[in-house]
């Protein structure tokens, strides 16, 4: 049964891009969301350079929809994939 998975590198790309059009800093996002340390926002600019694998919270990423002006489906990238659900013996 093929289901939709959340791209995190294309997913983090796609914030970095986002944020940067609205002119938003790495800083002013911190701020914004209330983080304790900038260094959360740099490690999903990593994932979105293929380097880490930090994603936002589905929270952050829902209040960063508001702040941006998109919807979560212009947010988040997905990709299909086949998924099988296995029957215990």
């Amino acid at each position: 049964m093929p289901i939709r998975v959340i791209n995190c590198q294309a997913t983090c790309a796609n914030l970095k891009r986002l944020m940067e059009e609205k002119g938003l800093k790495p800083k002013d996002i911190r701020d914004i969301l209330n983080l304790d340390s900038v260094q959360s926002v740099y490690k999903w600019y990593a994932t979105a350079r293929g380097k880490g694998s930090s994603v936002p919270s589905v929270d952050n990423v829902i209040i960063l929809a508001y702040i941006l002006g998109v919807t979560l489906d212009e947010i988040y990238v997905t990709n299909e994939v086949l998924y099988e659900v296995k029957k215990r013996p």
